[in-house]
């Protein structure tokens, strides 16, 4: 794609009206819990300020079907040995006999505890670094977007461009995030039928919509003696300088949300916990059946519920980019708010300059 301005008969100032598509194109509308179930204040899922009642109560928030077949498995398994154990008058009396020492079950259940509380703080780290990039990632867009417009405006079209193709990062990236392909209507009207194609096709895309607000930087910024510019140099090389600092940003939180999707928990790890959480739960009926007797088909589906679901939570906050999720991060509302900045600036730009 060349840099080169266009033809005046060929360019068109960019309008705000243009972001109107791509951002009734998002899909902003909030997940819903099934109508039985309890919502929160805003109808969606409950949060964490919606209050007592709304979070004790709520299945729809929890990630139990990522634990649903460990804790079936290890509930059958309770009630087969107990009843096993307690109906029958051959077995009974072995019941007796049965000890298990104190220490050793509140050491193992402890450490299983422990070690699933970190994996747990792990995820939740993860969680709220991926947030906070997002955050990052508006911040430094709307801060690009409304500097290059005042110091722009003597390069209407590469101007115009950056704040396109700035606009453009965001949605790619949202759409790597999820693994999905980039999606026309998100961006028709912000960029060309070309562009978009030009996007899709590259091995990056947020990566590459970067790489072209640098170039059309360059052009913007550039000094040139057949422009008069010379006196200007100082003053440029700042403003060029500050500008690359805001497409760095976005570069770098664009690549740290990358990195939390390529760098799941290493598998060691999971896989150790998950083996002797397993061990645990299912001896449980064995080991403490004796003590508990007919409670056993009580007590140890509870336990069960209580580790499978902090593992469950783990392995759902770890990565928090699948949309329909109730814990994910809603990448369509960051995106929305993304434009809808953007969109304000270049309205505010066309008052300015006679557009509307």
């Amino acid at each position: 794609m060349s840099d080169d301005k266009p033809s005046q008969s060929i360019y068109e100032p960019l309008k705000y009206e243009a972001f109107n598509a791509p951002i009734a194109a998002l899909d902003v509308v909030q997940c819903v819990p099934h109508s039985c179930a309890i919502k929160g204040a805003n109808g969606g899922f409950p949060t964490s300020a919606d209050g007592w009642f709304a979070t004790v109560f709520s299945s729809g928030g929890r990630a139990f079907d990522k634990a649903v077949w460990p804790f079936l498995l290890v509930s059958a398994n309770a009630v087969f040995w107990t009843v096993l154990v307690n109906a029958s008058d051959d077995i009974n009396p072995y019941r007796a006999n049965i000890r298990l020492d104190k220490t050793y079950s509140y050491g193992l259940a402890f450490t299983l505890g422990l070690i699933l509380s970190f994996r747990l703080n792990r995820s939740i780290l993860r969680f709220w670094t991926a947030m906070t990039r997002w955050g990052n990632m508006v911040v430094t867009s709307r801060s690009m977007v409304s500097s290059i417009l005042v110091h722009g405006r003597d390069n209407p079209y590469h101007r115009d461009q950056i704040v396109c193709w700035t606009a453009a990062i965001s949605i790619a990236l949202k759409r790597r995030l999820r693994q999905l392909d980039i999606e026309s209507s998100e961006l028709l009207g912000i960029l060309t039928k070309e562009q978009i194609e030009d996007l899709k096709n590259s091995n990056n895309p947020p990566l590459y919509a970067a790489n072209m607000v640098r170039r059309h930087l360059k052009q913007v910024m550039d000094v040139r003696p057949d422009m008069n510019h010379s006196p200007l140099s100082p003053a440029r090389s700042g403003e060029m300088r500050q500008h690359e600092r805001y497409l760095d940003g976005l570069i770098h939180n664009g690549g740290n949300l990358e990195s939390i999707l390529a760098t799941p928990m290493p598998l060691i790890y999971v896989a150790h916990i998950r083996s002797f959480l397993i061990i645990y739960l299912v001896s449980l009926p064995y080991l403490l059946g004796a003590l508990w007797e007919w409670s056993t088909i009580v007590i140890v589906p509870l336990i069960a519920a209580i580790y499978l679901g902090l593992e469950a939570a783990s392995s759902e906050v770890e990565s928090p980019f699948d949309k329909g999720r109730s814990n994910d991060l809603d990448l369509d509302l960051y995106c929305f708010t993304i434009l809808k900045n953007i969109q304000q600036l270049v309205k505010r730009r066309n008052e300015k300059d006679g557009l509307l």
